[in-house]
């Protein structure tokens, strides 16, 4: 007994003939048409977030659990993230390097993102969030908020 006698191709459009099955559309693959996709930007568009965008928010987990100086960062973010930076560096306990278990972003127009990052260290995941805003060819965090800062301000 073949495949195709057992088990046919479920939908009447699908000729084996003349074209390949191809798969259903998902919402995963398949980007929002709404009206609200439109006015906001659909959130699948470049849903793979930018390498230096990612780098950016290690630098910046790193700096959280004490593995970097923000000083090392200047070029990379503001002064008030930089201040900010400054006060919590070292404010997530983590015995090993920080490892970003996600990092998720969505355009902010005119020229910026969001970036939410999530750290794991060792038995606990912690929160962050910045705003980078494009200069001079590199991404620049202008604003931070994490979830150590949310009682505090």
């Amino acid at each position: 007994m073949t495949h195709e006698r057992r088990w046919p191709c479920p939908r009447p459009v699908c000729d084996r003939r003349t074209a390949a099955c191809r798969p259903v559309t998902t919402p995963a693959r398949t980007p929002l048409r709404s009206a609200r996709a439109a006015r906001c930007g659909s959130p699948l568009v470049g849903h793979r977030t930018p390498g230096d965008v990612r780098l950016l928010a290690q630098w910046m987990a790193e700096v959280l659990v004490g593995r970097r100086r923000p000083e090392a960062m200047r070029d990379f973010v503001a002064v008030p993230v930089r201040e900010e930076l400054r006060r919590l560096r070292g404010a997530v306990p983590c015995e090993l390097s920080p490892r970003l278990e996600r990092v998720f972003h969505q355009p902010h127009p005119p020229a910026s993102l969001e970036v939410s990052a999530v750290i794991s260290c060792d038995r606990r995941a912690r929160a962050f969030a910045f705003r980078a805003s494009r200069e001079d060819g590199r991404w620049v965090c202008t604003h931070l908020e994490t979830d150590l800062s949310r009682g505090s301000g």
